[in-house]
């Protein structure tokens, strides 16, 4: 299971770096310079952009790989947990 976790964590944080970038690169080509550069520090009004700017579907795909990392990283820390018992017990 912790192998599982490993992959759909690393799937989902790859795309979703991937997805910052192209917002990042999507808010500069339409000369939203200000949230081209909050984007960069926040990402979450990168997100907010591409919602405001009618890109649902790029939005869309941000937040699956968003839950997608939050799935596989909570998979990985519950097969560390399982196959660790010892750890918990004083």
């Amino acid at each position: 299971m912790t192998a599982l976790g490993g992959i759909l964590t690393a799937v989902g944080g790859i795309g979703s770096l991937v997805i910052w970038i192209m917002s990042i690169v999507k808010a500069f080509k339409a000369k939203d310079t200000v949230w081209g550069v909050l984007s960069i520090f926040l990402p979450i009004c990168a997100l907010i952009w591409l919602f405001m700017k009618k890109h649902n579907k790029l939005a869309i795909y941000w937040i699956v790989a968003i839950v997608l990392y939050i799935i596989g990283f909570a998979i990985a820390a519950a097969g560390a947990v399982a196959s660790n018992p010892e750890m918990f017990q004083q």
